[in-house]
């Protein structure tokens, strides 16, 4: 059976991403509705394949930024946590987080990416916004953070 997060711990994650840089005072939930869209969008698509549920919360979280600050650093721990509480361990270190952090927002930038995650925030019906997010998901960017994923995690 498919362990999922609740909001409670994703919102625990934002708080601790917050605080590795010093902005635990910052946090702010300001889209409250679009975390709860990603925790449907997640529990209802990709069957039982966890590392690809893992990608969705990554994705969504990334795209639709439901937090202030914290966003980018949030979808990879919320992806790291969901894989643990579902019996994966972690295979990576601190460095690799790092460079996997710095390949994103580099890669976002080199493809206008932010244009485009705005544009999927900003659609209203849950279908079309799933099928972009499905999308991003298959695209280069998607496929890059699941390899990544599937290198740093193992079934215990």
């Amino acid at each position: 059976m498919i362990r999922y997060l609740s909001d409670k711990q994703i919102i625990e994650l934002n708080k601790a991403s917050l605080g590795i840089t010093g902005e635990k005072n910052k946090f702010h939930l300001i889209q409250p509705d679009d975390l709860r869209f990603i925790m449907r969008f997640t529990e209802k698509n990709f069957g039982t394949n966890i590392i690809i549920k893992a990608l969705a919360y990554c994705i969504a979280l990334i795209i639709l930024h439901p937090f202030r600050n914290g966003n980018h650093r949030t979808s990879l721990l919320t992806a790291e946590e969901f894989l643990e509480q579902n019996n994966f361990q972690s295979q990576t270190t601190d460095q690799k987080d790092l460079e996997l952090q710095k390949w994103r927002i580099i890669y976002e930038q080199d493809h206008d990416l932010e244009r485009e995650f705005f544009r999927i925030t900003n659609i209203g019906d849950e279908k079309e916004r799933t099928k972009e997010l499905k999308i991003i998901m298959k695209s280069e960017y998607g496929k890059t953070i699941e390899k990544w994923l599937h290198e740093n995690f193992t079934i215990q």
